[in-house]
């Protein structure tokens, strides 16, 4: 395979992401966080300068998003008092876990990867500050980018990177952490299409792609708690069309090892309900959520003003348009069903969320949309232009 090396990359950034998260859940020893982070800029120093000229479009865009993360204050609410707040108590504790001390204003029981790894960013520099280590979050936007440059190429991937850049924007470097939410759940769903959905078994048969697919799964539920739920969706949509197509056999035991990847976020809120830490934004069995969404349920004025929020938003519009053109001019069944079966459940639980939530409606609409449509767009961007350049793939690997 002509691009391996990319993979290879990919998987190695991927790995050490989420051993520097085993490390300090198990309270490692610090030298060993630091030549872990060590190992990760050395494999993104070797990216740069193996193949210098090879993928330019991220290497210089990228240390754009470097320079402008570290010339930027980290001003924004959830920002500064969630994810950077937790990642100055892990740099001080040398613990995730010390979360469970729980601060209530900056939701403890959030998954804490991005945070963990910006903690490490600071031991390895060897002091804390507001600036510097919500460099960590760019930085792991870095295997899925990589990753992408395996399918797509010069003009197809400089579309890829305005498709980044349009629907992620500056949650690339602002220290959110809803960016890298969008591209990893959108990298999971393409690799979960091509493993278990897709026609071509040219994927299917080659298990690198699995050891991918497992990584970023695992990263995905550790980023927030809507990558669990949109994880669950991929599954649950995979398996009912395997099912249907009458394949569920032959991948049944592929779908189970894979889904060990949510065995991390499990174990993290089993910890967090056993130390009382407030689990955060999507609080399913809070015992008053009866109490919020069933007045709410027939009350038509409520679904409009959800649907103005989320299905008039103009980067929605835009990428949802990208992805029907681009299925009239490359028809692609099998392609659509999966797409518009993961965004319509992803978005028929958002409507649900929204109606049950105990803060003021229009205000809990107005402050988190944005953020959340980010992951839909992104999504049905990359696929649009995935189907667009679909039939080339498997060129580009013989």
């Amino acid at each position: 395979m002509k691009n391996i090396t990319h993979e290879k990359i990919a998987l190695t950034l991927s790995l050490l992401i989420l051993s520097n998260y085993l490390f300090l859940s198990l309270s490692f020893s610090q030298i060993l966080i630091k030549i872990n982070f060590l190992i990760f800029l050395a494999a993104v120093i070797f990216f740069y300068f193996k193949n210098i000229q090879e993928n330019p479009f991220l290497k210089i865009s990228f240390l754009f998003i470097i320079f402008i993360s570290l010339g930027t204050p980290t001003i924004e609410w959830d920002a500064r008092s969630i994810w950077m707040f937790h990642a100055k108590r892990i740099f001080y504790e040398n613990s995730i876990l010390s979360l469970a001390d729980s601060y209530e204003f900056s939701n403890s029981g959030y998954p804490n990867l991005a945070p963990a790894f910006a903690s490490s960013l600071a031991l390895l520099v060897g002091h804390w500050n507001e600036v510097f280590p919500k460099l960590a979050f760019p930085l792991m936007f870095l295997p899925p980018m990589i990753l992408m440059y395996t399918f797509l190429k010069s003009t197809n991937y400089l579309i890829f990177l305005s498709i980044v850049f349009f629907t992620i924007g500056n949650y690339l470097f602002n220290g959110w952490a809803d960016g890298l939410v969008a591209i990893y759940f959108g990298t999971s769903a393409f690799l979960m299409y091509l493993l278990f959905v897709a026609e071509d078994n040219f994927y299917k048969n080659r298990s690198f792609f699995y050891y991918l697919a497992f990584c970023f799964f695992i990263t995905l539920t550790l980023i927030k708690n809507e990558g669990l739920v949109l994880l669950l969706i991929l599954f649950v949509t995979t398996f009912f069309m395997t099912l249907y197509k009458g394949e569920i056999n032959k991948n049944i035991f592929k779908l189970t090892l894979l889904s060990f990847s949510f065995l991390p976020i499990i174990f993290w809120k089993i910890f967090c309900y056993t130390q009382g830490v407030n689990s955060g934004d999507i609080q399913i069995f809070n015992t008053g959520i009866l109490s919020n969404l069933l007045p709410r349920l027939g009350e038509l004025e409520n679904y409009k003003l959800i649907s103005y929020f989320i299905l008039l938003n103009e980067k929605f519009l835009i990428t949802l348009s990208f992805f029907l053109i681009s299925i009239w001019f490359k028809k692609n069944k099998e392609l659509f069903s999966f797409v518009t079966i993961v965004i319509t459940t992803y978005i028929l639980i958002l409507y649900l969320i929204y109606l049950s939530t105990p803060l003021e409606f229009h205000f809990q609409l107005d402050s988190t949309v944005t953020r959340v449509i980010k992951s839909i767009s992104f999504f049905l961007g990359f696929f649009a232009l995935s189907n667009f350049v679909f039939f080339k793939l498997r060129q580009q690997f013989e």
